[in-house]
């Protein structure tokens, strides 16, 4: 996944550590997340690898590992939470982690199905805030008193976007520049378009499927002709009148109100 700035990519064998010690408690971007959880380079292996989670590593344009973004699946109905950090604080405020979210998110919309997705952002990380409101994602909900710093609790705020939203906002205007990128399809649209042409030629020149008995008229036609008539049944009298013939007599046997 590329964008202007960054590319994402997956971890390789040796970016498992890097991706630890950017997310490791203490460290600048666990600071202002406000994750604690310590994970070393086993574990984040090892939660990539049995799907709970999938990072990616966000590259320069010169190849430099500067973070990662993360996401997992969440509820039933093609939810995700997502995540991320740019691992020295020098590099913050330059874009990289605001476009690799934004390719992470439309990778989840328009290749994984996403039908909502979900940032949790700590209450006093204002940089992050200030980028949330620049962007389609909606407040749907404050967790209070869900992290800790300096000697203190404090909130997260949980931002939703839905799909429908997410392809709105790939429209650019004069109050949404953050969203306005969009991943390009993997497979061209003309690429696409040609593909049904082929196949189309390919069955009106050959029709070579196998549906092919199916589609033979002669083949319809010869069991139309051998089917056995099968007379007067009461669904031929409905076929040939449109109605119902009236039931005869019940038999003795059977009370008429169908009492037991």
């Amino acid at each position: 996944m590329q964008g202007r700035l960054v590319t994402l990519e997956w971890p390789g064998d040796d970016d498992w550590a890097a991706i630890a010690s950017w997310l490791r408690p203490g460290s600048p971007a666990a600071v202002l997340s406000g994750d604690w959880e310590l994970l070393g380079a086993a574990e984040v292996e090892q939660a990539n690898r049995s799907g709970r989670v999938h990072h990616l590593v966000i590259r320069t344009k010169d190849g430099e590992g500067i973070g990662t973004v993360s996401y997992q699946r969440s509820g039933r109905i093609g939810g995700f939470t997502v995540g991320g950090a740019i691992g020295s604080p020098e590099l913050w405020r330059r874009g990289y982690g605001a476009e690799a979210v934004v390719l992470l998110v439309d990778y989840l919309f328009h290749q994984l199905d996403a039908h909502r997705v979900q940032v949790t952002t700590a209450g006093y990380n204002k940089g992050i805030i200030r980028l949330m409101t620049k962007t389609r994602f909606v407040v749907e909900g404050i967790l209070r008193d869900h992290c800790y710093l300096d000697g203190a609790y404090h909130d997260s705020i949980v931002w939703g976007l839905l799909r429908d939203e997410h392809y709105a906002s790939l429209q650019p205007s004069a109050d949404n520049r953050v969203l306005a990128v969009g991943l390009a399809d993997f497979v061209d649209e003309d690429d696409k378009l040609q593909a049904r042409a082929i196949l189309a030629e390919h069955l009106v020149t050959t029709r070579r499927t196998a549906l092919a008995g199916f589609l033979d008229e002669e083949a319809a036609a010869g069991h139309d002709e051998a089917a056995p008539d099968r007379g007067d049944g009461p669904h031929d009298a409905v076929a040939a009148t449109g109605s119902v013939p009236a039931p005869g007599p019940v038999p003795a046997a059977a009370p008429a109100g169908g009492a037991l």
